[in-house]
């Protein structure tokens, strides 16, 4: 049976991944910021959605191509950038910013999806990106991390409040991936966090996109409301 996932992030090392691996028959909404590369576009599987999910109105840039009726998985891995910056020294705007992205727009997104639901009985999955830091917290994140944990809580809740025969969601929390989205670290703080890690190195996208596809799979039905830390042992 094809399925219609919808990815946010779609353009990041973690989107593109997945994407990479679905199926010749799958039907794919991929949201992103910057247009997905010329390769990836090419794909006749793909709509992508060109929008800033840190504005309140991005829903506008959803079109008529979007049927979320249709839509049976969803996956999360949109993310504001980490900053690396004092508590003290962020702006109302920043922490509003983040958190828009990292946590008001999935709430429209699944809102969105679970009202259109009432025309197709299929089950809704979704999986969220959070993060190992909701275990040890890193100084100078605190807007990041308070937004993932904001998407924790609502794991938890939709897990209670929908039947897992409606809706299934779990989340990933990934120990420190080397992507692009952290270049902004120091290369001696990235190769300290290898070298302090019990496996001598770090999570690869890869392992990352194995158990987010384990979670959208039939393997694991059984599986509602978790939180799968991908960290190796660390803690």
């Amino acid at each position: 049976m094809s399925r219609t996932i919808l990815i946010t992030g779609a353009s990041s090392s973690f989107g593109q991944e997945l994407i990479a691996r679905l199926p010749s028959d799958a039907k794919i909404i991929a949201v992103s910021r910057q247009p997905l590369s010329s390769e990836i576009s090419k794909d006749s599987r793909i709509i992508n959605v060109i929008t800033d999910l840190a504005t309140t109105d991005f829903l506008n840039d959803f079109d008529n191509r979007i049927d979320f009726s249709q839509v049976d998985e969803v996956v999360h891995f949109a993310a504001a950038s980490m900053r690396m910056q004092k508590f003290s020294s962020n702006t109302p705007e920043q922490l509003l910013a983040d958190y828009q992205t990292n946590f008001l727009s999935i709430m429209s997104l699944l809102t969105k999806v679970v009202a259109t639901r009432k025309h197709n009985e299929r089950q809704i999955r979704v999986v969220l990106m959070l993060t190992d830091m909701l275990r040890s917290p890193k100084k100078g994140e605190t807007s990041y991390i308070t937004s993932k944990f904001a998407l924790l809580g609502l794991v938890n809740s939709l897990s209670t409040e929908y039947s897992g025969n409606d809706l299934r969601i779990n989340a990933v929390s990934p120990s420190f991936v080397e992507t692009k989205y952290v270049e902004h670290f120091p290369e001696f703080l990235r190769k300290d966090i290898s070298n302090k890690h019990p496996m001598k190195r770090h999570c690869t996208v890869a392992e990352v996109i194995d158990s987010v596809e384990f979670l959208l799979s039939p393997q694991s039905t059984f599986i509602n409301g978790q939180n799968i830390f991908i960290n190796g042992g660390e803690n």
